[in-house]
């Protein structure tokens, strides 16, 4: 009888978008979640600051990993955003929103009053 355990695997953080695009192309969903700067005028247009891309369900040697790959810091963010998401739409199913992830304990830690 063999008994199974769950374990957590964080998400694998890329630097190299190319690197992000190769494993979008092997991932069952494909998420992506804009952050924006805030502004105090409500009519002002949004100005995107960062976008965060995660592959879902990379299948390496057996095991099913998330790849996130973050894009920020960028003057023309909002053009390079939209041709990023245009061709991941291309690749696989591709969804707004977030995964959800636990912070490692050194974080819970520090955040302790």
């Amino acid at each position: 009888m063999t008994t199974e355990q769950n374990v957590f695997i964080p998400p694998v953080q890329l630097t190299k978008l190319s690197d992000f695009q190769d494993a979008a192309n092997e991932a069952a969903l494909i998420v992506y979640s804009p952050e924006y700067f805030q502004s105090p005028f409500l009519d002002d247009h949004k100005r995107l600051r960062r976008l965060t891309l995660t592959a879902v369900g990379v299948e390496r040697k057996g095991i099913p990993l998330t790849f996130r790959y973050i894009l920020d810091d960028v003057r023309d963010i909002d053009k390079i955003a939209s041709e990023i998401l245009d061709d991941l739409e291309l690749r696989g199913n591709v969804v707004l929103g977030s995964v959800e992830r636990s912070n490692p304990l050194g974080e819970m830690l520090a955040a302790w009053p």
